[in-house]
């Protein structure tokens, strides 16, 4: 089991590096620019869409209305996405570098000569089961931010417009 965990840290670095570079859609070595393209798409497609469509609510609604949903609309493609796809395509190109010592490949029993095994595909089940949690996760913080965000800023009435009795047809 020690050994194990000394094999874990020694694979931090190189696992570490291999994050790095996968962010470089080119392969030329510059794996900052994923970093970029995150920040690129996390700023002027998230964060200042939602900033606008806060600072115009209440004067502007179709401004704010249409930023909004911009807003949410990357959110939404980013949680449920871009975020398990990048997992699962990290995972399958550094394969060479996470198996055995980030994700373990199998898990079974010595028993004298014979290995028991439990599962042979310890790997495959691994990363399949954190893109399983990423969106299970994902729809929670959405439904969570959608019903705060709802509760932040319920619908009103125009102004001038009565609220309509209830009953029916009259």
């Amino acid at each position: 089991m020690l050994e194990w965990f000394r094999e874990f840290g020694a694979a931090i670095p190189d696992a570490l590096r291999a994050l790095y570079y996968f962010g470089d859609p080119a392969s030329t070595g510059q794996g900052w620019v994923g970093a970029a393209i995150m920040l690129l798409w996390l700023g002027p497609l998230m964060a200042l869409p939602l900033y606008l469509a806060k600072l115009t609510y209440g004067r502007r609604e179709w401004v704010s209305a249409t930023m909004g949903v911009m807003g949410a609309s990357s959110f939404i493609w980013w949680v449920h996405g871009v975020l398990p796809h990048a997992w699962i395509q990290f995972v399958q190109a550094n394969e060479n570098v996470l198996a055995g010592v980030i994700i373990p490949e199998t898990a079974g029993f010595d028993i004298e000569d014979y290995r028991l095994q439990i599962a042979s595909n310890l790997y495959g089940v691994i990363a399949e089961s954190v893109v399983a949690v990423l969106m299970m996760g994902g729809i929670v913080v959405t439904l969570l931010i959608f019903l705060k965000v709802q509760k932040q800023y319920p619908k009103s009435l125009a102004a001038g417009e009565v609220k309509p009795e209830a009953g029916g047809y009259k």
